[in-house]
Parts: structure tokens; sequence; C-alpha cells
């Protein structure tokens, strides 16, 4: 009986330690977009001949991923949240504008279709919301794809949705796959670098903003998941 115990303490102390080494990952994983970001543009501003408007915004460009930090580090150590008015246009572009690069790399489509609506928000976490889709619907599609991110209103809600063309979900698999450390293809998740917190964070942010994620997905057809608030 003893023995027993003892392997099953042992066995949870090891998972224990298995999440905690995932979760600095993830964390790991979150926060490389935006230091690669400030990293670019301080080289540029120290190397490259720019002019006052394009230092501008080099410089804003810098300072915005620099509270994106601030901003997942609060998430993850539950420090209060910043609230702010905030254009879906602006969210979108911004979004737009860090993941093309990746999107090129796969020869993916990246499109966006956006209506003109305000949201009461912050910026940096919805950021990362919807940088975290994007990422996963990278991740499930191939050379060809295409993945469309749009916000609309519709029937009183705000929705900010990402779809793409990819490998879909299986059906038995989709009230699993917003679990913490919980991938539906392990190997090709490990492959691309995933952790299996992304949809996890996504829920939380979406609970911070009053809202809620929808997922609709058919396999080699593709999903859609809409963040509604």
């Amino acid at each position: 009986m003893m023995m027993r115990r003892t392997v099953e303490q042992m066995e949870k102390l090891q998972e224990v330690a298995e999440k905690q080494e995932l979760l600095m990952g993830a964390l790991s994983h979150e926060m490389r977009t935006p230091l690669t970001s400030i990293i670019g543009y301080s080289d540029t501003l120290r190397h490259v001949k720019l002019k006052d408007e394009q230092k501008d915004r080099a410089l804003e460009h810098i300072n915005r991923e620099g509270k994106r930090l601030l901003q997942l580090l609060g998430l993850y150590q539950n420090h209060a949240i910043q609230m702010e008015m905030t254009t879906a246009g602006d969210l979108l572009n911004h979004v737009i504008d860090m993941e093309k690069e990746q999107a090129e790399k796969k020869a993916v489509h990246l499109k966006m279709e956006c209506e003109a609506f305000s949201m009461k928000m912050d910026p940096a976490l919805m950021e990362s919301l919807l940088i975290n889709l994007i990422d996963n619907a990278l991740k499930a599609t191939d050379a060809g794809g295409s993945i469309w991110v749009k916000a609309y209103e519709k029937a009183g809600k705000k929705i900010f949705e990402v779809s793409d063309t990819g490998m879909g979900i299986p059906e038995e698999e989709l009230g699993k796959i917003t679990d913490a450390f919980y991938m539906v293809d392990k190997s090709r998740s490990r492959k691309e670098g995933g952790s299996g917190l992304g949809l996890a964070l996504c829920v939380k942010v979406a609970e911070i903003h009053g809202g809620c994620l929808k997922i609709e997905s058919r396999q080699r057809e593709g999903t859609t998941v809409r963040a509604i608030f």
C-alpha cells in the first residue's frame, strides 16, 4: 500500500513538473513574436537611415510591443487588465501586419475583412488571442490554402473570427481542444513548436472581456473560431 502511494505521488509530481515546463514553454512562445518585432525595429533604427515619419512608426511599434509583453506577463501573473476603446480595424491591421510574414513563408493566403466598430478591450491581450488563432490556422493549413481574419457585428454581438481551409478537427476532439496542454495532433504540434496552451489562453482572454469562444470544424475542410462579445 505504501509503495503504491509513493508511486502515485511520484507520478503526480512528475505530471506537475511537466506542466510547469510546458507553461514556461508556452510563455516563451507567446513572448517570441513581440520580442522579435522589438529587436527587428530597433535594429532598423540603429542601422538604417529613416525619415522622421518612419522613425516615429518604428518607435510606436516598439512601444506597443513592449506593452504587449507586459500584458502577457500580467495575464500569467493575474495582474490588472487595462481596458480602452479600440477600433476593430486598428486591431486587425496590427495583427495582420505581424502575421503576414509567417503566412508568406508557408505560402498561405492571409485575408482580412473588417466592419467599422469599436470595443472596450485590452488591446495587447486581444492581439494575443487573434495571433494564437492565426498561428493555429497556419499550423493546420498547407501551402496554397487560405486564412480569413474577420471582425463584424451580428445580432448585437461583436465577433472576431479566424477561419481556415486546413486539416480540420475530428468531431470527438472538439470538446477537448480548449483544455490546457491538449493537442489534437501531438506529432504535428511538436513539429510546429506548439505547446497545447494556445486555445486555453484564448478562452481566458475572451472570458476577461465578457465573451466566449465558439469553434466549428470539419476534417479536411477547415476550422472556424469565433470570439463573441
